[in-house]
């Protein structure tokens, strides 16, 4: 499960080589004074490839990721990994961005569109998982 959680992710990985570079510097430099909002496509090319694509909302070490079947909430402390065809949400310690960088050699195909700077906001709901709102028939595994 987390092999798929940072798989959704990796388009946030800064530090591609070739023709993504500019547009991922240029998103770099709005981590801090923007919330971003992006569609991603991209090949993972570790083991067997596999093409990968969602949307992405980013405000500093905060994300929601939602791809492949995957939904990804991170506060920036705690990472929510949610899949609702199995009904199964993962809790986990998170390190925010950083955490991605590991698989940046990994990408390939790298393709961004739909890019949108937000003025940031106090509201960080976007980027965590309500778990009191499940029904039973959810598996929560809460590893903190």
């Amino acid at each position: 499960m987390k092999k798929w959680i940072l798989l959704a992710l990796l388009p946030l990985l800064l530090s591609l080589p070739a023709a993504a570079q500019p547009q991922l510097d240029q998103i770099a430099a709005h981590l801090q004074t923007d919330r971003i909002s992006l569609h991603y496509a991209c090949t993972y090319t570790e083991d067997t490839p596999v093409k990968l694509s969602g949307t992405l909302l980013i405000q500093g070490d905060c994300y929601r990721a939602v791809g492949n079947g995957m939904e990804i909430y991170c506060d920036g402390a705690t990472r929510w990994s949610v899949d609702p065809e199995s009904k199964e949400v993962y809790i986990e310690p998170a390190e925010g961005l950083a955490e991605l960088l590991e698989y940046r050699n990994a990408l390939t195909e790298l393709k961004i569109t739909e890019l949108k700077y937000l003025p940031l906001s106090d509201d960080l709901s976007p980027f965590r998982f309500n778990t009191a709102s499940l029904d039973d028939s959810w598996v929560v595994t809460d590893l903190r």
